[in-house]
């Protein structure tokens, strides 16, 4: 195998879903615990705070647009207009605008397509326009600035599921992308299952724990591996949220 090419591994629709219960601080943490520090996009966040997203990668390049690029677009063979007509459920396209905020990506028209066809949401370490249309809606939208100049003026759509790099983050086709007001976290598809999984049960247990704190509770008494009456305190919450009781670490 070529060492550039990591394993892959299809994310299931249903894995998808219960990525959506961890955050992606707790999800970066479970990857850090991994020896995986670079996968964090810098300064890329949601148009609308509350914003919870998770899918799989299709990625889009752009490139520099240069003045001998043709200046009509064949619009069915145009890489955007590619990626636009083959996410589906999901689905997360990644552009890769090379941090470039001078032009906006696309806009409504292009969003209600991909809304349309089911996909998850987008991600541009890039901008994106036609922001008041896209705050009224429910797709999430991950960016790093508004602009209202057409994507052309400074970018052109060159291919689509290659590795890119997104908010200086490698990303590959299929890989597990979370996003919510934090950021957004990238997930190889090998490891997806694993850490999602592991970030659930983290979750659930901050949850716990942040209770008790509210309640009064010593910070070094529950930050930390849970024991003894703590630990059974734990799993009658749990059991009270119908949950399973918690592994032995």
């Amino acid at each position: 195998m070529d060492s550039l090419t990591p394993p892959k591994a299809t994310v299931a629709q249903s894995l998808i879903e219960r990525a959506k219960k961890a955050s992606t601080a707790t999800i970066s943490a479970a990857l850090a615990k991994r020896g995986f520090r670079f996968v964090y996009m810098g300064g890329v966040l949601p148009i609308k705070a509350g914003t919870v997203m998770a899918g799989r990668a299709y990625t889009l390049r752009y490139l520099p647009r240069r003045e001998d690029h043709d200046r009509e677009i064949d619009r069915a063979g145009y890489a955007e207009h590619v990626a636009i007509e083959s996410v589906g459920p999901g689905d997360v396209l990644v552009i890769d605008a090379r941090g470039n905020t001078g032009a906006g990506g696309f806009g409504d028209r292009l969003v209600a397509r991909m809304v349309y066809r089911g996909a998850e949401g987008m991600v541009t370490d890039g901008a994106m326009r036609d922001i008041p249309y896209l705050r009224g809606e429910d797709f999430p939208v991950f960016i790093r600035a508004p602009h209202g100049y057409g994507h052309t003026a400074e970018h052109w759509a060159m291919d689509v599921q290659l590795p890119i790099s997104c908010g200086n983050v490698l990303i590959y086709p299929g890989d597990l992308i979370i996003g919510d007001d934090d950021g957004v976290v990238v997930c190889p598809q090998a490891l997806a299952e694993e850490v999602i999984e592991e970030s659930v049960t983290q979750e659930e247990e901050e949850e716990f724990t942040r209770e008790l704190i509210e309640e009064g509770a010593n910070i070094v008494d529950v930050h930390g591996k849970l024991l003894g009456e703590t630990l059974d305190r734990y799993n009658r919450w749990r059991a009270a949220k119908g949950l399973p009781p918690a592994a032995s670490k």
